[in-house]
């Protein structure tokens, strides 16, 4: 990367991670401060938890089109100001719905999509996928650092203080997007959204690959979202461990279930038996919520081996489909894809908030237990019927600078069956080609190249 890409880079992964962090900090805490509410009640419990989902996932085209119209920076600025008033709206709650209310606005802060789009504005094509890659390790970064550090902070300061510090870090990232991402100027009319969003609808949609992956995600949040509405109360009343000693679960938990992640990161970039793994991992987190279910929270061995199977399955499948999904469709649509898949997710959680909510106000924790085995299980049976995938792949082509090709070639290149894009760098000396395997075939570019 060059110098202003590893600057826009690592300062949009931190403005983005310190936002995530600051809604990841609130998941395994809010379910028990709720309790202390008045007015509060499982159901509303679950509305507090998962409200966010709902109002981001109704923000994430307007702020898209937003993007396209005024200043980016000042767009993202005006979503980080909604998500501080949010957080400060909560902090001063006295009641279940004030809470509510706060979360709610600290979701139509919806700028994740927004960021990630600069983040592709001030990069080169052959650079996007590994700034994507950074950003996503970032935001998988800010999750675990919030189970850990969220408890232990709730002891110190209280979770009034904590929505008091989240607003203060959405302050911090307004002055990181202002003191340290690069200035981006737009040419007029270069970027258009609208188009974008609506061509990554149509494709999500109609491309049955990324309609699976899409219902995947919604399963997977609404799993982990209504899972916080049962855990910290185990960890309360079977562990029998006060709030503040929280993490020291978390930390193992989430130790034990490293190699399942690594096993995923190292199964995707081979680029085999994906789709066979994809399953597996489905199989694991049912299994880790299945075992809940049938008595292990009864136990503290069984809630902890019960939740290091979930997050084993889990994180794997988290740091995996991300990646799935901007292969499953070509880079024109890749943008507006990903947004709906982001909708999908924050849907996923405001359902698993609301849904949850209203199993466990009816039919207790165990009720929720098989609620969430069974939201596993729809997703495993979904997986079977998930067809075979065609993920786009990066092709390297080096020129021959003593070759008399074509002023044309690159246009010819992308002419070519089965080429989404062509990316040319290092002064025409070498082109990354994205391609659809599926209808690429090596002997045109062969030709091509031989003339």
């Amino acid at each position: 990367m060059l110098q202003d890409e590893k600057r826009a880079v690592f300062s949009l992964s931190g403005i983005i991670s310190l936002r995530m962090f600051g809604l990841f900090m609130l998941l395994p805490i809010l379910a028990l401060y709720s309790e202390s509410l008045p007015g509060n009640t499982p159901l509303l419990a679950g509305w507090a938890l998962g409200i966010y989902g709902l109002t981001q996932a109704l923000m994430q085209i307007p702020f898209g089109l937003l993007y396209g119209r005024i200043d980016p920076k000042l767009t993202i600025a005006i979503g980080l100001v909604i998500f501080a008033l949010g957080s400060v709206l909560a902090g001063l709650a006295d009641t279940i719905y004030q809470l509510i209310a706060g979360r709610a606005l600290q979701g139509a802060g919806a700028v994740s999509a927004v960021v990630m789009a600069l983040a592709s504005d001030l990069t080169r094509n052959s650079q996007r996928t590994k700034a994507m890659a950074l950003i996503g390790m970032s935001i998988g970064a800010s999750f675990v650092l919030s189970l850990l550090i969220a408890p232990i902070l709730q002891g110190w300061i209280g979770i009034h203080g904590m929505f008091w510090g989240i607003a203060g870090l959405a302050v911090f990232s307004i002055v990181i997007l202002y003191a340290v991402v690069p200035a981006f100027k737009r040419k007029k009319k270069s970027y258009r959204q609208g188009p974008s969003v609506v061509s990554g609808l149509s494709s999500s949609l109609c491309n049955p690959q990324l309609l699976h992956m899409n219902l995947g995600i919604f399963l997977s949040h609404m799993a982990l979202t209504a899972l916080f509405l049962l855990v910290p109360s185990l960890f309360r009343d079977i562990i029998l461990l006060p709030l503040e000693e929280h993490w020291k679960i978390y930390l193992l938990v989430l130790a034990l279930s490293v190699p399942g992640l690594l096993l995923a990161i190292r199964v995707t970039s081979g680029g085999r038996n994906i789709l066979r793994f994809y399953r597996s991992s489905i199989v694991v987190v049912a299994a880790g919520l299945m075992l809940l279910a049938t008595g292990a929270d009864a136990y503290p061995v069984g809630i902890v081996m019960a939740l290091v199977i979930f997050f084993t399955g889990f994180n794997a499948l988290e740091s995996m489909m991300p990646s799935l999904a901007s292969r499953m469709t070509s880079s024109s649509r890749r943008a507006g894809a990903l947004s709906v898949y982001n909708t999908f997710q924050y849907i996923g959680i405001f359902c698993g908030g609301a849904v949850g909510g209203y199993v466990l106000n009816g039919y207790g924790q165990a009720g929720l237990s098989w609620c969430l085995t069974l939201i596993a299980l729809t997703w495993l049976l979904l997986s079977l019927f998930q067809p075979s995938l065609s993920l786009r792949e990066t092709l390297e082509v080096h020129f021959d600078r003593t070759h008399d090709y074509p002023a044309d070639i690159i246009d010819r290149i992308e002419d070519l069956s089965g080429v989404d894009s062509v990316t040319l760098v290092h002064d025409r000396s070498l082109a990354y080609i994205e391609i659809d395997p599926g209808r690429y075939q090596t002997s045109e570019l062969h030709k091509l190249l031989e003339k």
